[in-house]
């Protein structure tokens, strides 16, 4: 299988930055496919790491740890919601950094379109998301593979969104990265028991055209230089 080369004897390498139908796009020298979205340092390094950290310990590891002490799952489905308010003043300060949405990635570009229509009145939480996403291609990748199971389930959001997730866990190749999609995957099924985000949810998933939010052929090339088995499924690893 093809994929990106030039880790393997630099440690960079030089890149024009253009567009590609609207969305920004990065030509790296000597590479067979351009790569999506532009990677800013001081955004991903910067104020988008304490953000990151926020979500995984507020929103995950303490309701993971809520639900092994015996908490009520809905009494912890409230807390997440508590907890997203005072996640939020993280993002404020990356709020100007915002990529327009027609210059985003087609995926994320597609997640965001969908997203507003279904729910434009959490666009705080939308924005906070699509920006983790169009900054982070590890993220964004993931995001992408997970996509790419959903039609074999799309009449059944909530089983797609479960067996989707166990085959990213699969995919993993490191333990570390095994055990925080477990996590992951706990916890947003828990998070889908409430009524209200599961209506939106199963609304959100009939919106988004997964076609164009799943790993094309470049995403699948520059994601082999990566520590994931981006053709599980495919090949036998």
């Amino acid at each position: 299988m093809e994929y990106v080369q030039y880790w393997k004897t630099k440690e960079a390498v030089s890149a024009i930055i253009t567009t590609k139908d609207g969305s920004t796009t990065m030509i790296m020298d000597g590479e067979k496919y351009p790569m999506w979205g532009f990677p800013r340092g001081h955004i991903l390094f910067g104020a988008l790491s304490p953000l990151k950290h926020q979500i995984k310990n507020q929103i995950f590891n303490d309701s993971w740890w809520k639900l092994e002490a015996g908490t009520d799952r809905k009494e912890v489905v409230k807390d997440i919601k508590k907890s997203l308010k005072s996640i939020y003043q993280y993002a404020e300060p990356l709020k100007y950094d915002l990529m327009p949405p027609e210059k985003m990635c087609p995926a994320v570009r597609e997640i965001h379109r969908a997203w507003t229509k279904v729910a434009p009145e959490s666009s705080r939480l939308r924005d906070m998301l699509t920006l983790i996403l169009q900054e982070d291609d590890g993220y964004r990748y993931r995001v992408q593979f997970l996509a790419g199971w959903f039609p074999l389930f799309k009449w059944f959001p909530i089983k797609a969104l479960e067996k989707g997730l166990q085959m990213v866990e699969h995919a993993e190749v490191i333990g570390d990265m095994k055990e925080r999609i477990r996590l992951l995957r706990r916890i947003l099924l828990l998070i889908l028991e409430d009524k209200k985000i599961n209506k939106l949810f199963k609304a959100f998933f009939k919106e988004v055209k997964w076609n164009k939010v799943k790993l094309s052929r470049a995403d699948k090339f520059h994601f082999r230089g990566k520590y994931f088995k981006v053709d599980y499924g495919v090949l036998e690893y």
